[in-house]
């Protein structure tokens, strides 16, 4: 039954669902950063050319006065080629442009809704991982464009596939004109979702007079997911220096933030996944982040500066990341990336860690995150049941008062200091807690807000299939789209909260939902379309959840109440119409 405190207790659990998205877009735009001051400037360019380089319409937005110089190599010309290393974790398309610059990866564990290998960058990517030198605020010493040599590529012809076995070392270089000497050795590991860098200069001082250069990723990810406004809310690009994580969420407007001191990492993230340049040996003295995104796709670069001695010859390691947002893995990197991974508020996250651990290990021998979803239910169900049965007695016994408490409100109803204390001493003699029929709910509020988060953010269910139509957990079950929307609906329409809704009536009439007043009955019909509208643009994970919770608290009340609950009952009724002939007799 819907009594005034169990429709508050509703009312909060749908105010957090509301706004939850919400919450979410506003808290994590704000940037947890040294740099607080955001500064929109023009976009960082690939600079392909000898004059100031105009940025193409469909892959950047703005255009860029920055000026780009090249140098010329020494050596015989090198043709342009590019080779596809492949790993037991991803395709790796590595050109030898700039001297290792990255033009594609595929994810081969991760697909798309179309069933096909994630591509994590766009078709025209290039210059990543790119190495220039800074020499003024308006000009770089670019190499992108410029074909190092490599004895390995010499041996293929282009785009042919190599494959990682074990480990594999990979060297280019470029010796110049000015007598500057470039070499990049890359190691792929055959098991592993990171690799190694190794940048080696020689003779660089005439070349560099800033005494830096930079490691960039220019080219941002490509959407990768069903619904690109759910994909493009989630990206960002960080910088871990010393122990600060500066975070730039990407909106519509141009933004770019620099932070100077000891620069360990930059990193981009998408919805479910994470490229990062981390300076091993020695660490950054700067790191550029850019972003902007527009209602369909995003731009985001990142920039590590690294520091040149005045030495003949200098060398940086550095390890790239390019991997699922997968917590376990990241943590085990030992480098921080598992900061950027959303796990909502800070007094929510042990919560939605833990449960994802949970999960995950019950995933460990039960292979359906559906049917673990059902299981997971059924334990809260049993942790929760001695408040549920609680609460089901407390509504039992609320609903026996109403006839008292409509007697109370017209003895009273000019004097609602008395009304309240009658109301007290009333719930005081019969023993009954008008707040028990809330706990329950209240108590599940985190539980369903860190679900939530798990099935909106974690890779672990992206793509985890159920059964007929639920082929996504992490998003909503849509079966067909209306041709027009309908307002906090949407167009889609989706099963599984028509049938929460649905558990929701019925669980209300079982609870005595037929025995309350006209005003109560319309509420009982309301609260499920309201949930049903919130609800239907959720993860079909956490309806699932939600839908099966509801059946257990149906078949708990149908079968399995405490007989004490109706001896209690028996006891209170008694005591009413014992007190209801004393009252007569007076």
């Amino acid at each position: 039954m819907f009594d005034k405190n169990t429709l508050i207790a509703f009312i909060l659990i749908a105010l957090v669902i509301i706004f939850m998205p919400l919450f979410q877009r506003q808290t994590l735009e704000e940037p947890s950063s040294v740099a607080d001051k955001v500064e929109t400037e023009t976009a960082p360019t690939r600079q392909d050319s000898l004059v100031p380089v105009t940025i193409p319409a469909e892959s950047r937005t703005l255009e860029s006065n920055v000026w780009a110089r090249h140098v010329s190599p020494t050596e015989m010309p090198v043709e342009k080629k590019e080779l596809v290393f492949s790993t037991e974790n991803f395709f790796l398309t590595l050109s030898n442009l700039g001297g290792g610059t990255i033009t594609q990866f595929r994810f081969k564990k991760y697909t798309t809704h179309k069933g096909d290998l994630v591509h994590l960058l766009k078709p025209e990517a290039m210059g990543n991982l790119g190495l220039e030198f800074p020499l003024s605020e308006t000009e770089n010493l670019n190499f992108n464009t410029i074909p190092f040599h490599s004895s390995l590529y010499e041996k293929y012809g282009h785009l042919d596939t190599v494959i990682v076995q074990e480990p594999l070392q990979l060297t280019f270089s470029l010796n110049t004109g000015e007598n500057l000497k470039i070499t990049r050795t890359f190691t792929f590991d055959p098991e592993d979702y990171t690799f190694d860098l190794v940048v080696s200069l020689e003779n660089y001082i005439s070349q560099s007079p800033n005494m830096m250069y930079t490691i960039n990723w220019y080219d941002g990810f490509a959407i990768t997911e069903r619904n690109p406004d759910d994909d493009l809310m989630y990206s960002y690009v960080y910088s871990k220096v010393g122990d600060e994580l500066t975070k730039l969420q990407l909106k519509e407007k141009e933004q770019r933030l620099s932070t100077d001191g000891d620069a360990q990492w930059v990193a981009l993230r998408s919805k479910y996944f994470l490229a990062s340049i981390i300076a091993e040996s020695n660490s950054g003295i700067r790191a550029d982040l850019y972003g902007i995104r527009t209602k369909k796709e995003r731009f985001f670069t990142a920039s590590l500066f690294m520091r040149l001695p005045l030495k003949d010859h200098h060398e940086d390691h550095f390890k790239i990341v390019i991997a699922p947002l997968d917590e376990s893995y990241l943590t085990s990197l030992g480098y921080g990336h598992e900061h950027v991974m959303n796990w909502g508020w800070k007094i929510i996250k042990p919560l939605s860690v833990g449960i994802l651990k949970l999960l995950k290990f019950m995933n460990s021998f039960i292979p359906n995150y559906g049917v673990i979803l059902l299981i997971f239910s059924l334990l809260i169900k049993i942790i929760l049941y001695p408040l549920t049965h609680k609460s089901y007695e407390s509504m039992k016994r609320m609903q026996e008062l109403q006839p008292l408490l409509m007697e109370l409100r017209e003895k009273h109803a000019n004097n609602p200091q008395a009304l309240n204390q009658a109301t007290m001493k009333l719930y005081k003699d019969y023993g009954v807690n008008p707040l028990g029929g809330c706990l329950p709910m209240l108590i599940q509020l985190p539980l369903l807000y860190a679900l939530f988060i798990i099935f909106r953010t974690t890779i672990e269910l992206r793509g985890a299939s159920f059964i007929w139509w639920i082929q996504d957990l992490s998003s909503p079950d849509v079966v067909f789209t209306l041709p027009f929307s309908i307002p906090l609906y949407g167009k889609n329409v989706a099963i599984l909260p028509i049938i929460m809704a649905i558990t929701m009536i019925v669980q209300q009439k079982i609870s005595g939902g037929s025995q309350v007043n006209q005003q109560q009955k319309i509420m009982m019909w309301i609260m499920p379309i309201f949930f049903l509208l919130i609800f239907n643009n959720f993860p079909s994970g956490l309806n699932l959840y939600y839908t099966s919770f509801n059946i257990l608290t149906i078949l708990q009340q149908k079968f399995f109440i405490n007989p004490s609950v109706h001896a209690k009952l028996k006891e209170q009724q008694e005591k009413i119409r014992q007190d209801q002939k004393k009252i007569k007799k007076k």
